[in-house]
């Protein structure tokens, strides 16, 4: 089910029994000890393995976003929130040219969520496109397993993201870090915040026993499953305004 491995005759068949795709965004940007491609691949085997179950395809994931506080960590690759936005703005007008009306971005990077703004615009000028967006992370039951850890046991680079057969290129510590002050981080600059969080964990529990994560990535590939079948009704849309 994934976009680049079928020609484009192919694309059109599948255009003629569903409209449904999934477009995953990411990021490059430093995870501690986990690959600087976390954001991306994180999500990525999320949606393709709730792809595999569904049937819905996958277009070309998105591998860069807004990340210029980690840019003194070497590999973190930047991009302007707005190139960001006029590609995602590109993307969605291209499927919806094509004939794609149900679209899901599932995101693995806090900062493009800013996406929810070229979506909402889009909506207002195409009455019938049907957009959801969701960071992997947040879906329902995904989120109440990394809730019940406790939030001082997790954080940016912590074990929700670091899964041996994903993204985790060395051993991690088997240790918890106490948090780092960050609530303005913004403000701080690159090399300030490299300073502050040192390795790249920002805090909290580096990693968790195989079977707790095989489990809390099964959980967030249901809840996708359960999106990808259910979950495009109008009234998501009232209750998240309301």
């Amino acid at each position: 089910m994934l976009m680049e491995n079928m020609n484009w005759m192919q694309v059109e068949e599948y255009l003629k029994k569903d409209d449904r795709v999934v477009l995953v965004t990411g990021s490059m940007e430093e995870h501690g000890y986990n690959t600087v491609a976390t954001d991306t691949q994180t999500a990525w085997e999320v949606a393709k393995a709730a792809c595999e179950k569904t049937g819905v395809l996958m277009a070309p994931s998105v591998n860069y976003g807004f990340a210029d506080w980690a840019n003194a960590f070497p590999g973190t690759i930047s991009i302007r929130p707005q190139t960001f936005m006029s590609l995602i703005n590109d993307i969605l007008r291209s499927l919806m040219r094509q004939g794609f009306k149900r679209i899901l971005i599932l995101n693995g990077h806090g900062q493009n969520e800013m996406a929810s703004y070229v979506i909402e615009e889009l909506s207002a000028e195409v009455p019938d496109l049907n957009v959801r967006l969701r960071s992997w992370y947040m879906l329902p039951r995904a989120y109440q397993i990394m809730q019940s850890q406790g939030t001082d046991h997790w954080d940016h680079a912590s074990w929700l993201e670091s899964f041996s057969w994903i993204n985790r290129p060395v051993e991690v510590p088997n240790k918890v870090k106490p948090s780092a002050d960050l609530q303005d981080y913004t403000t701080y600059g690159p090399q300030r915040l490299r300073e502050l969080i040192g390795d790249g964990t920002a805090g909290g529990a580096y990693t968790k026993d195989e079977e707790f994560m095989l489990n809390y990535f099964k959980t967030a590939v249901e809840d996708l499953v359960e999106l990808l079948e259910n979950g495009w009704g109008k009234e998501m849309h009232q209750r998240a305004i309301g």
